[in-house]
């Protein structure tokens, strides 16, 4: 008796993870799916809801995907988290991991969207796209650290691709948007004095609320000469559509590690 042939590829295996979570007025949970490598974790409510994602595949490499959305309706409070760094690993294929996120702010919902760092090994390559839609009442703040390489480990010279892409809306209309494409030498890249000028870490932080502006003295003093920080705001002949977006947006960009 003979087995039955079976066929063997060199195909390599992919890590695919999706999570929908919606939380309720009240912070609690209305919808929660979770799907293949992505999970999530409720340890403890304080002021709010507190998720903490997992990638149980351990880290991101060529031809994974994952897509994460997250919904927050009236007076819901949420922070996002997760469990670690993630991971970006070298493609053996040449592909790209792709990462779609999506958050959906409703009247004065709320959400703190704080990830620990990506971390981005030589060779890796990800896709990433952050959309966040909010409505005029509700605020955010978003957190996107990034870092090129382990200085411990010695990883100083990183090539790859990072394309990574940060949208907001307010009732609609854009307010920010972030377009970053680092192809090739990374680590080159990053020497250039407009791009990162030696750094080997940056952030994004977008804080959308009505507080911005009180609190934009207070960002200041947190910066390097390395940093910045922006605010967003209408002219006051354009009183209707500055009511519209809700009063501030500060915008605070890290580039140096």
């Amino acid at each position: 008796m003979y087995l039955e042939k079976i066929d063997i590829t060199d195909q390599l295996p992919r890590a695919h993870g999706a999570l929908h979570l919606k939380s309720a007025g009240k912070s609690k949970i209305r919808n929660l799916f979770q799907q293949g490598s992505t999970k999530a974790l409720f340890p403890r409510k304080v002021n709010g809801l507190e998720c903490v994602v997992i990638n149980t595949s351990g880290g991101l490499t060529g031809g994974d995907k994952f897509s994460n959305i997250v919904e927050c309706e009236d007076q819901s409070k949420l922070t996002v988290t997760t469990q670690g760094c993630e991971r970006i690993y070298k493609s053996n294929d040449g592909s790209a991991a792709i990462v779609e996120n999506k958050i959906v702010l409703k009247n004065t919902a709320s959400i703190y969207w704080l990830p620990q760092e990506t971390i981005v090994f030589d060779q890796g390559k990800i896709k990433r796209e952050l959309k966040v839609s909010l409505s005029s009442e509700a605020e955010a703040l978003i957190v996107e650290p990034v870092i090129f390489g382990r200085l411990a480990m010695g990883e100083t010279n990183i090539s790859g691709c990072f394309d990574d892409t940060i949208e907001v809306c307010v009732d609609g209309k854009i307010i920010f948007l972030d377009k970053t494409r680092l192809s090739g030498n990374i680590s080159k890249l990053l020497k250039r004095p407009a791009v990162a000028a030696g750094g080997s870490a940056t952030a994004i932080i977008i804080f959308k609320s009505k507080r911005a502006k009180l609190l934009l003295n207070r960002f200041k003093d947190h910066l390097n000469t390395y940093s910045g920080v922006s605010l967003i705001k209408e002219l006051k002949s354009q009183t209707k559509i500055y009511q519209k977006l809700g009063g501030y947006s500060a915008i605070i960009t890290s580039r140096k590690r």
